[in-house]
């Protein structure tokens, strides 16, 4: 320790601002100590500052008992030992300040041509620990500006004028802590006898919180009690939140916390207790909660039916849902990318996806093709106007529409259906848009014919199938009118076997390709 560390010891420190110690004497003894024990004449260790503080508790002793051997017990030597450890630790922050000023200085003489030894208001502000505190609200501008002028007089900041800076600083934060302090023990003083008892619960719920879950399930309510218990051999709500199936009946919602909370309520409490249930007790709330369920559990069973229905009417809407999206998707790529409509011009893997869905769709029990059991279905079922939304079918690809007329100067336009059904009629009519692709006009291809519905034995499945089965009769487009006989692309439409219908939703895959589909919805 030097002498300059030697005065700031506190207690040092102190007598010499009040006078009870001069520096003169403080001089001396300091010069009597390092002639003797100190081997550089600049500093004394831990026994040379025993000698001086023994020295000054000599000037003291009228006023104070000094041991008979003139030892130090113990207590004092760790004291004195301290207050040698904290001199030396404030010489060291403050040598830790003077490199942050150095640092400081050296950056403001980096960017001028002279070299200053001070620092000014502004480089102080730029200061990184400055800044940290301003941006997190733990310092204010106007807080600043006051420990600045506090710090001393003039527009610039020397070292020392730096240190005390700091230790004002210092000071605001730790007084700070001191108000946290106070205003926590001001709190505490001023807790009601109510809080000290929630917060004893709380600490309860803690310890109840680190032992184990019960998670067994069925145990009969006797032992589940004994195994929730605390050392009153009691339960209450810390104890219930180790209950494992309770938690989870109200983690999932098929019990609310107020329901519990009523039926705990209900139950008659443990004598001297308030919130406590014995075991009689928790018996019979565990009773109360099974007679709860039993009702679902009754109620649940006679809604069943009811339940399953509206699942799988659910299930349909979706299927059936998610393939009019896809189809729609598929029609709006198409656009963007110029595609031909309803499918014409989908992938691989877009075909596969519809068929994946639609093979999903045609199992459902809403199909009325399944519901028939194989059986035939009513032709009344097909009559009306259909519009097609989708065809994998390779000849309606290659001839891009179902009449082939489509090509070139003009593209496909989409393709209707008319299916008319009568004691004595069964025709059907297609009618399919041509558009010219540079502005010219559009026009409508008709084909007429004959149907019928009958059910052939598939030879893909061997089950019973219907068959709609179409004989075209005539083609007709501006002022011409053709036979349809010999018109190879109506091929596909000859034979297509029904595989699934709703209310407004059929369709049809090829009879010799299962795998071609037409998609018709009713318009």
């Amino acid at each position: 320790m030097s002498k300059e560390q030697l005065q700031k010891v506190p207690s040092i420190r102190d007598m010499l601002a009040e006078g009870d110690l001069l520096l003169s004497e403080l001089d001396d003894m300091w010069d009597a100590i390092v002639s003797n024990k100190s081997e550089d004449g600049l500093t004394i260790d831990l026994e040379g500052f025993v000698q001086v503080y023994n020295d000054i508790d000599d000037l003291f002793e009228d006023d104070e008992e000094e041991d008979d051997d003139g030892v130090l017990d113990d207590a004092t030597l760790e004291a004195l030992s301290d207050a040698l450890t904290a001199a030396i630790t404030s010489s060291a922050d403050e040598t830790d300040l003077a490199q942050v000023f150095d640092t400081l200085k050296d950056e403001s003489s980096s960017s001028s041509t002279t070299t200053t030894s001070t620092i000014s208001f502004s480089q102080l502000r730029q200061w990184e620990e400055i800044t940290s505190l301003v941006n997190e609200g733990m310092l204010g501008e106007d807080e600043f500006k006051s420990l600045w002028e506090s710090s001393g007089d003039g527009d610039d900041m020397d070292l020392e004028r730096f240190v005390k800076f700091n230790n004002e600083l210092d000071d605001l934060f730790v007084f700070d802590d001191d108000e946290e302090e106070d205003d926590v023990d001001e709190i505490s003083s001023d807790m009601t006898e109510d809080e000290e008892e929630s917060e004893q619960q709380e600490e309860e719920e803690q310890v109840q919180q680190q032992l184990p879950m019960i998670t067994e399930t069925d145990l009969p309510p006797a032992v589940l009690f004994s195994q929730l218990a605390n050392e009153n051999y009691l339960v209450g709500q810390a104890e219930l939140k180790r209950w494992g199936e309770l938690q989870e009946m109200i983690s999932e919602g098929d019990l609310s916390q107020e329901e519990l909370d009523v039926l705990v309520g209900r139950v008659e409490k443990a004598p001297g207790t308030d919130t406590f249930l014995d075991e009689e007790g928790f018996c019979k709330l565990a009773e109360a909660i099974d007679d709860l369920f039993e009702e679902v559990d009754d109620e649940t069973a006679n809604n069943e039916p009811a339940q399953q229905q509206k699942q799988q009417e659910d299930d349909f809407r979706e299927l059936k849902v998610e393939l009019l999206e896809l189809l729609e998707d598929l029609d709006k790529i198409g656009e963007e990318e110029g595609r031909l409509l309803c499918g014409l011009d989908c992938n691989e893997l877009e075909q596969e996806r519809v068929l994946e869905v639609v093979g999903e769709l045609e199992r459902e029990p809403y199909n009325k093709v399944v519901t028939v059991g194989g059986g035939a279905v009513s032709k009344e079922e097909l009559v009306g106007d259909w519009e097609l939304l989708y065809s994998s079918s390779s000849t309606m690809k290659y001839n891009e529409g179902l009449s082939g007329l489509a090509g070139g100067l003009t593209r496909f336009g989409g393709l209707k259906q008319k299916i008319i059904g009568t004691k004595y009629l069964s025709d059907v009519e297609y009618t399919e848009q041509v558009i010219g692709k540079l502005g010219g006009k559009s026009y409508e291809v008709k084909i007429t014919g004959d149907w019928d519905m009958k059910t052939e034995v598939s030879l893909f499945t061997g089950k019973p199938a219907n068959v709609m089965s179409v004989t075209p009769d005539n083609v007709v487009y501006g002022p011409r009118r053709d036979k349809a006989d010999h018109w190879k692309s109506l091929g596909p439409m000859n034979m297509l076997l029904l595989s699934y219908i709703d209310e407004d939703l059929r369709i049809m895959r090829g009879n010799t390709s299962t795998d071609t589909l037409f998609i018709w919805k009713r318009c």
